[in-house]
């Protein structure tokens, strides 16, 4: 059998076992250590299994995860999300769908201390769905608005997502980490905008929330600031070179601790569950970290990626529709695989094309973080619909996936789209900073 066609079979075999239910880390490392079987023999594969856990996980660069997810469970634990929804909601909640706004404000509060989209959907939909639904909000547009809401964390800094992508493809984790930020601000404008026009064309939809006096507005500021204060120091410090991404999640982490510390808002009982809930979330990520390493060495040896990227270099179609392709394909892999395992499967074998075919990197990592975005929204997986649909277990999840379509068609052909059009939009920021 010839090293080509045993890479294929293990593909068919990875994806038959992700069909019956096998976690993504384990299809990765059973199939990559098989495939490195049947190509090198048995000792090669103890050599990899001796060599690649303690190589993968070890690591200087991803030790950001654990301190990303600790910010982001320790602003949680402490309320700093229900802050910044809060204060979103008393600026904003008498505009056309004012309140559905401040949802989405209140996600981009909190993907600016975690980069935990499914935490993010998860807190939105225990404070924001429910008060949209007391003041008589359309269920479609409140579970919509939270749900896209919660994707604004996978973006926005800092972002586990772009911090993998970087590691995958030995990119710039702080440049990655700084584009994702006036995409990340598009996509609320696009999506506010939208609300706003379904607030007007409908009413009755989008109530508007109570009226706050300009005392209770100011006052609600001082309980969202520690997250924007969080916020540049973790932002400043990498983009001004102070720190690496590594240590921003150090600081900011520290940082949030503190503040929390200071104005009496953590426990014993709350700092425990932070790192508790970090600790289980670390692990989880770094079993599918170690599975890719080995699936990405069987599939180093079996030179399938570079194959895969001379063949598409060399047909004779313009660049660009390659591209619409790629995300063609990242639109469907996304309703089948979760966010992390379908960025280590993919970017292996597409990225050496990409850039083969001179696309930034940079904005090639905004882009595909983007498009699985799109892909934790759509069905049949949609899985930050089913998150929703556990804290809202009342909302048929057909309702949610209805709500979330207007904001899906945005997301895919506006904000996209302007992306592709503009690559400054992404590229911009990330151009002014020092190598």
């Amino acid at each position: 059998m010839s090293v080509t066609l045993i890479a294929i079979v293990a593909l068919v075999a990875f994806l038959g076992l992700l069909m019956v239910g096998v976690p993504i880390g384990i299809a990765m490392g059973a199939v990559g250590f098989l495939g490195i079987w049947f190509i090198r023999g048995f000792d090669a594969c103890l050599m990899t299994l001796c060599t690649i856990p303690y190589s993968a996980i070890a690591s200087w660069s991803l030790s950001v995860i654990p301190m990303f997810l600790l910010m982001g469970f320790i602003g949680f634990n402490a309320g700093f999300t229900r802050d910044a929804y809060l204060a979103a909601y008393r600026w904003l909640g008498r505009l056309p769908g004012g309140v559905a706004i401040a949802t989405l404000f209140g996600g981009a509060g909190f993907g600016a201390c975690s980069g935990s989209s499914i935490a993010a959907t998860a807190a939105l939909g225990k404070i924001a769905v429910p008060e949209m639904e007391r003041i008589g909000y359309n269920p479609k547009l409140a579970c919509g608005s939270a749900a896209v809401a919660g994707t604004l964390a996978a973006l926005i800094p800092p972002s586990i997502l772009l911090v993998i992508y970087g590691i995958v493809t030995e990119q710039s984790i702080g440049k990655l980490l700084i584009a994702g930020i006036i995409p990340g601000i598009l996509s609320v404008i696009c999506f506010s905008g939208l609300i706003v026009v379904q607030a007007i064309l409908r009413p009755a939809d989008a109530p508007k929330g109570e009226r706050a006096s300009m005392a209770e507005k100011i006052n609600s500021l001082k309980y969202a600031l520690p997250l924007l204060l969080l916020f540049i120091i973790v932002v400043a410090g990498i983009y001004g070179g102070i720190f690496t991404p590594t240590e921003a999640g150090a600081v900011g982490a520290s940082a949030i601790l503190l503040i929390s510390l200071v104005i009496r808002r953590m426990t014993w009982h709350k700092l425990k569950e932070s790192f508790v809930e970090s600790i289980k979330v670390t692990c989880s990520i770094f079993v599918i970290v170690l599975g890719a390493y080995i699936f990405i060495q069987f599939l180093s040896i079996s030179r399938l990626p570079i194959n895969f990227s001379e063949w598409v270099v060399t047909l004779p179609i313009h660049r660009i529709w390659i591209l619409l392709g790629v995300l063609g394909l990242y639109l469907i892999l996304g309703c089948f695989l979760d966010a992390l395992g379908l960025i280590l499967l993919t970017v292996p074998f597409i990225f050496p094309a990409i850039e083969a075919m001179g696309f930034n990197p940079i904005w090639f990592g905004i882009i595909v973080v983007k498009m699985v975005e799109i892909g934790l929204l759509t069905p049949p997986v949609g899985i930050q619909s089913y998150v929703l649909k556990g804290v809202v277990p009342h909302i048929p999840l057909g309702t949610i996936f209805a709500g979330i379509l207007p904001f899906f068609l945005v997301d895919l052909f506006i904000v996209i789209g302007l992306m592709i059009l503009f690559p400054d939009i992404v590229l911009f920021l990330p151009n002014q900073m020092t190598d």
